[in-house]
């Protein structure tokens, strides 16, 4: 939910927007209109309710343009990316902007588009620009609410070194935003690398994506990235009647010099969460990640290493496949689904056992 506030902008900026779900001849007139402006642009298109909140927060849109039948969708992208819109519609006459709807971002309508040989062409064009340049002195801002954190139904360790970042990210953008794991990241980089590295992330998925610190707890759909020149781990954590998680940082030695360390964050995860837990291997120089992928398997849990074919330098994930710690070598293109589905079956798991545990209190 949210208010509209004035902001000022540079007139001259470069104002993109994204269209949601729009009649095919909608889009591409809409298109070829604002792509005739200098300072408007189209930079994608969204056509389910996910979709729409998974492009906004990539593309950092100035603007939404959507069909009527998207407005149900607005509550989630208000909580999510908050952003001006404009609902096009086929009525006659433009409806009255409601205050529901008003709270939820919509600034206005768009009556039915008309083609450039219709004589009220020149008068449409006119005030459609004006109705999208009129949207650019509004900034959303959200209205805050409690946010419920869930515990994921596991946690999945992503390592790598040379070539990893590029590998992440691919990895991430394919990553659902239905996710029910936490997603903790370790990738040989400097320090000052960290922030930059988790705002690409940001714009490549709907997910969270923060930097790891002391006490960041562990979520459903949570990417938390372990900052270079930091060993991170996670510790367990009971809150009440339920055990949770956090990271921490760690000043043990590590079996190898790199930064933070693969091996280390996976041990720490194996020990807390057990057969829950998810170890993957990306591409990368030396052996890190080896041991960690040994001690999740020795917990029960589940290890995937990038194949040779889609991997910058294979090193890391053929050590891992040599010392037999390996239950699946995967493509790069293959791993996120790997990542989502093991998600789901765990949450399904977590969901029969609960079942079965209350179905045993009440026979006693």
């Amino acid at each position: 939910m949210q208010v509209l506030t004035p902001s000022v902008h540079n007139a001259s900026a470069h104002f993109p927007i994204l269209l949601g779900a729009l009649p095919t001849f909608v889009r591409l007139e809409l298109t070829r209109l604002l792509h005739a402006e200098p300072d408007l642009r189209v930079v994608g298109t969204a056509a389910s309710a996910t979709e729409l909140v998974a492009q906004a927060r990539r593309l950092r849109p100035s603007l939404v343009i959507i069909g009527e039948d998207q407005l149900a969708s607005l509550e989630r992208l208000s909580r999510q990316y908050p952003v001006p819109v404009l609902v096009y519609t086929t009525a006659c006459a433009e409806p009255v902007v409601a205050h529901d709807t008003a709270r939820l971002g919509v600034s206005g309508y768009l009556s039915p588009i008309v083609s450039k040989d219709h004589p009220e062409f020149g008068n449409y064009r006119g005030e459609l620009l004006t109705k999208i340049r009129g949207s650019r002195q509004l900034v959303a801002v959200p209205v805050q609410r409690p946010r419920i954190a869930l515990p994921p139904s596991g946690v999945a360790v992503i390592g790598g070194s040379t070539g990893g970042a590029q590998a992440v990210e691919s990895l991430v953008r394919a990553l659902p935003a239905t996710l029910t794991s936490a997603v903790l990241i370790a990738i040989h980089l400097p320090a000052h690398f960290t922030e930059s590295f988790v705002s690409r992330l940001r714009r490549a998925t709907a997910l969270s994506v923060v930097s790891g610190a002391p006490g960041t707890p562990l979520e459903a759909g949570k990417i938390i990235v372990a900052p270079g020149g930091q060993n991170m781990i996670v510790r367990a954590a009971t809150r009440g009647p339920w055990l949770s998680w956090y990271t921490d940082f760690t000043t043990e030695s590590s079996p190898v010099p790199d930064e933070p360390s693969v091996d280390l964050l996976m041990q720490s995860v194996a020990r807390t969460i057990g057969r829950n837990a998810l170890g993957v291997v990306l591409t990368g120089l030396g052996r890190d990640g080896t041991l960690g992928a040994q001690s999740i398997r020795q917990h029960g849990g589940c290890v995937i290493a990038q194949d040779e074919a889609s991997s910058a330098v294979f090193s890391m994930p053929k050590s891992v496949i040599q010392a037999g710690a390996a239950n699946v070598i995967a493509p790069l293109t293959d791993i996120a689904d790997y990542v989502s589905r093991l998600a789901t079956q765990l949450r399904i798991n977590r969901v029969s056992s609960y079942s079965s545990s209350s179905t045993q209190l009440v026979s006693r």
